[in-house]
C-alpha cells in the first residue's frame, strides 16, 4: 500500500512541474532566436558596408581606366593612404645595397730600418699613418638567372686631397666592379657566365685572391663556371694593362705599324675542383700570361720583380709562360679537426727583355699549411706554414707570382688568412723560403687572437749575398661588435738581415733596426 502511495506522489509532482518547464523551454528559444536575429543584423550590416567600399574601389579604377598601367597603380597606391615617400622605378627586383667601411689608423717605427736616418738625420721614417676603404655596389636581380652588379670604391690614405699626383687618394673613385651574371645557359643548371670587371678567388687564394685587407683585386674578365655536385670547371679570359692609350692608330683591329693594337696582358684560365672526397678538396689549374709588350699587374705587382729578387722581369717585357699546379686541401677527424692546404706549383716559358735578351721561365713553388683545432668551443688552433718559391739563377727567371692572397681579413672561418704572411708585409712570396708558427683561439664568443712568428731567407743570392731576409713577431685581435660591424688592432716587430727589402726597392744591408708596425681598425660589410 505504501508502494503505490509514493508512485502516486511522484505522478502528482510531474503534473504540476511540468508547465513550469515547458514554459523554461520556450524562454530559452525565445533568447536563442532573438541573438540568432542579432548576429543577421551584424552581418548584413557588415556585408553592406564591404559592397560600399567595393563599389567606390570600382568607381575608382573606372576613373583611371584609360590612363596607363603605372596611373592605375599610383591611384590605388594612393587609395591605401600609404605616406608620402620616395618611388623607384626599376624592373629589377629585388635591388640590394652591398659595400664596406674601412678606417685603419696606424703607428710605423723604422720601416726601412734605419737607412732613411743614416743617410741623413732630417729623414725620420717613424709616423702615423691613416687610410680608408669605401666600397659601395648595387646587385640587381632581373630574374632568378640574371643578376647585374655595379660598385664604386674610394681607396687611400687620409690626406683632404693632398696626395702628390700619382698616389693614393680618398677624393678619387673609380670603378671596382661592373659584371653581369647568367645563370641556366642552355637550360643547363650547372653553366654560368661572369662577364666584366670582378673579383676572381679560387682555391685558398695562393693563385687567385682578392687582396681585401688592402684595396683589393679586380680582374677586366669573362669567367665561364660549369658547378655540378662532383665538381666546378671554371674558364677565364682576362685582359690587363696596356703600354699604350687606346685611340685610333692602336686599336685591336689596326693591320700593322708600331703603335699596333695587341699590346694588352692576357689570361686564360682553367680551374678544376674536384668535390666527391668527402672532407676533402682536389684542384687542378692552368693559367697562360701572354704578354703582348703589356704591363703585368697584381697584388705584389706580378712580373715587376720585388726588391728581394734578381729575376729579369720588368715594365715593358714581353712574357710568354705557363703556370700549372695543384692544390689539395680538408680536414681530418683529428681533436677538433686535423686542417691542411698543399699548394705545389709550376711555371715554364719565355720572357723576351727590353733590349733583346731572352730568358727561359722555368720555377716552382710550394706552399704547405698544418693546422690542429683542439677545442671547438674556443677554437683553439695551432698551425705551421711553409712556402719556397724558387729565385732566378742565370738565365731561369725565378718564381712569378700570380695574384695571391698574402694577408686577408678576419672572415667566419677561424682557419682564415690573417697575417698569413706578416702584419708588415715584408716578407716576399717569391724566392723566398719561409716557415711560420702561430696559434689563434677565441677568449670569449665574439673575440679572436692570435700569434705568429716566421723566419724567412733568400733561395738564391742577390746583390747583397746569401744572408736571410729576416724574422718577424706578430700580435692581433678581433672583436666582432656585431654581424657587419668588426674591431681589429694588430702589432709587429720585424728583425731585420742584410735581405730585408726597403720601401724604396733597395735591402736593409748592414741597417738592422728593428721596425714596428702598430694599427687600429674598423670595419663594417653590409
Amino acid at each position: 500500500m505504501r508502494k503505490w502511495n509514493f508512485v502516486a506522489a511522484l505522478l502528482a509532482f510531474g503534473f504540476i512541474m511540468s508547465p513550469f518547464a515547458a514554459a523554461q523551454q520556450d524562454d530559452n528559444l525565445r533568447d536563442e532566436v532573438n541573438q540568432l536575429k542579432n548576429d543577421l543584423r551584424r552581418v548584413i550590416s557588415q556585408n553592406q558596408k564591404i559592397l560600399s567600399e567595393n563599389a567606390e574601389l570600382r568607381n575608382r579604377v573606372d576613373v583611371v581606366e584609360d590612363n596607363t598601367l603605372e596611373e592605375r597603380i599610383n591611384a590605388l597606391a594612393e587609395s591605401l593612404d600609404y605616406a608620402a615617400g620616395t618611388t623607384v622605378n626599376s624592373i629589377a627586383n629585388p635591388i640590394t645595397i652591398t659595400g664596406e667601411f674601412r678606417i685603419r689608423s696606424g703607428w710605423s717605427i723604422d720601416r726601412d730600418f734605419g737607412r732613411n736616418y743614416a743617410t741623413s738625420e732630417q729623414e725620420d721614417d717613424n709616423g702615423s699613418f691613416q687610410d680608408a676603404r669605401f666600397r659601395v655596389g648595387f646587385d640587381f636581380d632581373f630574374s632568378r638567372d640574371v643578376t647585374t652588379h655595379f660598385s664604386m670604391q674610394a681607396n687611400g690614405l687620409f690626406d683632404n686631397g693632398n696626395t702628390p699626383a700619382g698616389g693614393s687618394n680618398l677624393d678619387r673613385v673609380d670603378l671596382y666592379e661592373g659584371w653581369i651574371l647568367v645563370r641556366n645557359i642552355f637550360g643547363r643548371k650547372e653553366l654560368s657566365n661572369k662577364s666584366g670587371r670582378q673579383e676572381i678567388v679560387l682555391g685558398n687564394e695562393f693563385i687567385f685572391g682578392n687582396n681585401d685587407f688592402f684595396s683589393g683585386e679586380t680582374h677586366d674578365a669573362s669567367t665561364w663556371l660549369w658547378s655540378s655536385d662532383n665538381f666546378d670547371l671554371t674558364f677565364i679570359f682576362a685582359k690587363g694593362v696596356g703600354t699604350e692609350a687606346l685611340n685610333t692608330v692602336n686599336h685591336p683591329y689596326a693591320p700593322s705599324g708600331a703603335n699596333r693594337g695587341f699590346d694588352d696582358d692576357e689570361m686564360y684560365a682553367l680551374y678544376f675542383t674536384l668535390k666527391t672526397i668527402k672532407d676533402h678538396v682536389l684542384d687542378l689549374f692552368w693559367v697562360y700570361m701572354n704578354g703582348n709588350n703589356g704591363l703585368s699587374n697584381g697584388p705584389l705587382g706580378g712580373l715587376n720583380a720585388s726588391a728581394n729578387t734578381n729575376s729579369p722581369a720588368a715594365i715593358g717585357d714581353e712574357f710568354y709562360y705557363h703556370t700549372v699546379g695543384l692544390r689539395l686541401g680538408g680536414t681530418f677527424n683529428v681533436a677538433a679537426g686535423l686542417d691542411y692546404n698543399i699548394n705545389f706549383v709550376y711555371q715554364f716559358g719565355d720572357i723576351n727583355v727590353a733590349g733583346g735578351s731572352d730568358f727561359d721561365v722555368n720555377a716552382f713553388a710550394v706552399e704547405v699549411e698544418l693546422g690542429i683545432t683542439f677545442n671547438a668551443n674556443n677554437n683553439f688552433r695551432v698551425f705551421t706554414r711553409f712556402l719556397f718559391a724558387e729565385g732566378a739563377d742565370g738565365d731561369d727567371v725565378g718564381y712569378i707570382n700570380l695574384f695571391p692572397e698574402r694577408h686577408a681579413q678576419a672572415s667566419d672561418d677561424h682557419t682564415g688568412y690573417r697575417a698569413r704572411y706578416g702584419l708588415m708585409d715584408i716578407i716576399p712570396m717569391d724566392n723566398v723560403l719561409t716557415v711560420q708558427l702561430g696559434l689563434t683561439f677565441d677568449p670569449a664568443t665574439d673575440w679572436t687572437v692570435g700569434l705568429t712568428a716566421l723566419w724567412a731567407t733568400v733561395d738564391e743570392d742577390t746583390t747583397v749575398g746569401d744572408d736571410d731576409i729576416g724574422f718577424e713577431i706578430d700580435l692581433f685581435a678581433e672583436y666582432r661588435y656585431s654581424a657587419e660591424t668588426t674591431f681589429s688592432a694588430g702589432i709587429g716587430f720585424f728583425f731585420a738581415d742584410q735581405n730585408a727589402p726597403t720601401n724604396g726597392n733597395g735591402f736593409a744591408g748592414s741597417d738592422d733596426d728593428v721596425a714596428v708596425l702598430f694599427y687600429l681598425q674598423s670595419r663594417v660589410v653590409f
